[in-house]
């Protein structure tokens, strides 16, 4: 009898993981497949994005939850989507919102406001992954699993490092010296940046991939 319950427990199991890993497959297949160049080449986009902030630009209209304070002045000229806490605009959809007189970026300190515009990190790597919403830095798992690669060594462009509740990247190559070349939505820069990152500032980040990327030939 024991051995019975033993058998009959063992396949409940094994059926459960069977039914749970084909959901999420399922669930895989319902997202867009992206090439990795193309993650890269929507990165670069919002990355080198050339805008000029006018003074309507520098002024947030709307309640924030501190006075605003813009990270540009009036006639600079900026490359770069400005960083916006809670955004996810593409560059098209930014100069739209700057034309119409939405302030450029904004940080968390601000809360999530209707009349900036820009993009954060976490809807950077949105963006980058072609999603038609935006993710969060703690849901962002629903279309990224763990890398099982060695992320010291291994990792692809258009993977991302990810700390949840914090901060995400799109990791691009790895420099000389073995450090992330990465692409970022950078609050303390205030726009999209491509820079090197140290392992060191990474700690406590974990290495995801999109769940339908499509591998370059």
């Amino acid at each position: 009898m024991k051995v019975f319950r033993l058998i009959v427990t063992t396949f409940f199991v094994l059926g459960f993981v069977a039914v749970l890993y084909g959901q999420r497959d399922q669930l895989a297949e319902k997202l867009v497949p992206v090439l990795r160049e193309e993650m890269l080449a929507r990165a670069k986009l919002a990355a080198e994005h050339t805008w000029v902030c006018r003074e309507k630009n520098t002024r947030a209209t709307c309640q924030q939850s501190k006075p605003y304070k813009s990270d540009f002045k009036a006639g600079e000229t900026v490359q770069g989507i400005a960083y916006d806490w809670g955004g996810m605009d593409d560059p098209a959809k930014y100069d739209q919102k700057l034309a119409e007189g939405q302030a450029a970026g904004s940080h968390s300190r601000h809360g999530v406001t209707r009349c900036t515009t820009g993009i954060d990190c976490s809807g950077f790597v949105s963006f980058c992954w072609k999603q038609p919403q935006k993710y969060g830095t703690s849901n962002i798992r629903q279309i990224a699993g763990r890398a099982k690669y060695n992320w010291f060594t291994d990792l692809k462009p258009g993977d991302a490092l990810n700390k949840a509740g914090s901060h995400i990247v799109l990791f691009v190559e790895y420099d000389g010296n073995g450090q992330p070349i990465v692409y970022e939505a950078r609050g303390g820069r205030g726009k999209v940046v491509k820079n090197t990152r140290t392992w060191n500032q990474l700690k406590g980040y974990i290495p995801l991939q999109y769940k339908n990327v499509v591998e370059d030939d």
